[in-house]
């Protein structure tokens, strides 16, 4: 079985005027990242209260950095522990 990558990219939720829809995304992709339900994510509690890892971490920037256009290393996710901080951080940087 072979994978193909799809033939465009999938959308960026960073749409200018929409940090609603960057946070829900924020919040799907961490909760995918740690394998927990996105319901049970709080966007004010540091991702590391919910089993968050310098591994979990590494896989979420490389899904930001994909989907979003924009260059994320793990000291990111320290410096913004939580959805919300990410959200207002991502939503003011120049996607690439």
């Amino acid at each position: 079985m072979s994978l193909t990558p799809p033939s465009s990219p999938p959308p960026s939720p960073l749409a200018p005027g929409d940090p609603d829809a960057l946070r829900q995304w924020l919040r799907e992709q961490c909760a995918d990242c740690l394998g927990v339900p996105a319901s049970s994510l709080a966007t004010d509690v540091p991702l590391t209260d919910y089993g968050m890892t310098s591994v979990t971490g590494t896989a979420l920037c490389g899904v930001m950095e994909e989907h979003l256009g924009v260059e994320c290393d793990l000291g990111l996710l320290w410096q913004e522990p939580t959805i919300d901080g990410l959200t207002a951080r991502l939503a003011s940087r120049t996607v690439r």
